[in-house]
């Protein structure tokens, strides 16, 4: 008979996971902030980096190249660690 309700469905799945995939590949968000996020801000974030892209003069801040020792070499290294990302030991 087919679905009795109204939504997505397995097949749809590229519609909600391929912006939540961008925001944690690129943009270094988790899973639960991504999904999270009303659409119009996922849509708003993506569109941000895309337009910080297109005027980075071919320079890639992405997650790829945000190891300590890059960012030291490119001169955006951080004195401190953010809060959100210090260990306790």
């Amino acid at each position: 008979m087919g679905l009795a309700f109204f939504g997505l469905t397995p097949e749809n799945k590229n519609i909600y996971l391929e912006p939540i995939f961008s925001l944690m590949y690129y943009m270094g968000f988790s899973y639960t902030e991504a999904y999270s996020l009303p659409v119009w801000q996922r849509q708003w974030f993506l569109n941000r980096a895309v337009e910080e892209i297109k005027n980075s003069n071919g320079q890639s801040r992405s997650m790829e190249s945000n190891d300590p020792s890059a960012r030291q070499m490119m001169g955006r290294h951080r004195a401190q660690v953010p809060a959100k990302l210090r260990r306790f030991t």
